[in-house]
């Protein structure tokens, strides 16, 4: 994460989204966005790729740590570039079948 980005809100409730933030999203003019409201923090999504079914307790806990490591940076030391990187990879391909049924014993 490079830091807080900014930009101002007009009269009319309107903004321009900094060059980074449009590059992470992926959109571009005519772009839709969404905003995913936890507590008090609301998250700026792509709303034609986001995918509704996600996992609220994973998204809490990367949100959680995503907090920690932006008031605590010199922790993101403790992580090995190579791990990380493997763990983004790994990520960008799991798919979620929230529908499908559950098999075997499960421990809740």
């Amino acid at each position: 994460m490079k830091g807080l980005l900014t930009s101002k809100l007009t009269e009319r409730s309107q903004t321009t989204l900094p060059k980074a933030v449009k590059e992470v999203l992926a959109v571009d003019a005519g772009g839709r966005l969404g905003y995913v409201i936890d507590g008090n923090t609301v998250r700026l999504v792509n709303a034609e790729t986001f995918d509704q079914h996600e996992d609220v307790v994973a998204q809490a806990f990367l949100s959680f740590l995503e907090r920690d490591l932006v008031h605590h940076p010199e922790r993101l030391a403790l992580f090995p570039a190579a791990l990380l990187e493997r763990a983004r990879a790994t990520a960008a391909r799991v798919t979620i079948d929230h529908d499908a049924e559950t098999t075997g014993a499960i421990l809740l």
